[in-house]
């Protein structure tokens, strides 16, 4: 203990008298401890093991170990993109528990609002606040399979979809908003319309479906998940679809989420590959 013996002696008679209880029988140059030592040795010890406890906690909650870590996401970026995120940022660690919930926009956001999540990844909104991180900005495209007739245009405009099956993003979608705004414009009216999330489009799409009016994510992501066969035509007027990482309010930063969302952001901005 790096104590002399006489200080260890001064040390036991300050306590003794600061409890007000008797701690040790002398015996000649033996100290045996009381009973009343003994359970409070025990007690202290108990108080011991609760700070070590405390400790710990601190340590799981500061490297995020043990407590679940609560995500919304569209249905877009699920696959590749925040699967290889969660792939190489997480990897082995079996300390991380993890819900991943995949919803439409509106929701996530609620569900951040709320607090219910601990990050979410959604589409642009009209307003948007500095809790929302931007991840990947762009315009819409128009996505049609190879040989279709829309395939060698230059550009694709509302009166190009007189007649064809409209293949589109649901009512709450900002984007839906400027798409219905700009197909009020046109001349002809489409066919039909399926509404449906921007990736379940591109899929339909490569299955001669219609004519999808999504974002080149979405293509990617359909590329990638089942080797859809798509071409992206660049629609006008311009209809912006922006990708967020959005957090509850008052959030403390969480290390494992910075890190996924760098590697999310990274993947988006990448070059495609062909």
């Amino acid at each position: 203990m790096h104590v002399t013996q006489p200080a260890v002696s001064r040390l036991i008679r300050d306590l003794e008298e600061t409890i007000g209880l008797s701690l040790f029988q002398r015996r000649g140059a033996r100290l045996d401890p009381t009973p009343e030592a003994s359970l409070l040795y025990r007690e202290v010890e108990r108080l011991y093991l609760g700070l070590d406890q405390i400790a710990q906690a601190a340590e799981d909650i500061r490297d995020h170990k043990n407590i679940v870590i609560r995500i919304g996401t569209v249905t877009s970026l699920v696959r590749p993109y925040l699967q290889r995120a969660i792939r190489d940022v997480i990897g082995d660690r079996r300390d991380v528990p993890l819900v991943i919930d995949v919803e439409n926009s509106r929701h996530v956001w609620e569900m951040v609002e709320n607090a219910q999540y601990d990050i979410g990844f959604v589409y642009r909104r009209q307003r948007m606040d500095d809790r929302a991180r931007p991840l990947r900005q762009m315009t819409a495209v128009a996505a049609v399979p190879p040989g279709h007739p829309l395939a060698g245009r230059a550009v694709c405009t509302p009166d190009d979809l007189a007649g064809e099956r409209l293949l589109i993003p649901g009512r709450n979608s900002p984007a839906r908003l400027a798409l219905d705004s700009a197909l009020a414009q046109a001349a002809g009216a489409p066919a039909s319309l399926m509404e449906s999330s921007m990736l379940n489009c591109c899929h339909f799409a490569a299955d001669g479906m219609g004519v999808a009016i999504v974002d080149e994510i979405s293509i990617r992501a359909a590329r990638a998940n089942a080797g859809a066969a798509l071409v992206a035509i660049p629609f006008r007027p311009e209809i912006g679809v922006g990708y967020y990482a959005i957090r509850p309010p008052g959030a403390h930063r969480i290390a494992i989420l910075d890190a996924i969302v760098a590697h999310l952001e990274a993947q988006l901005n990448a070059p495609a590959q062909v």
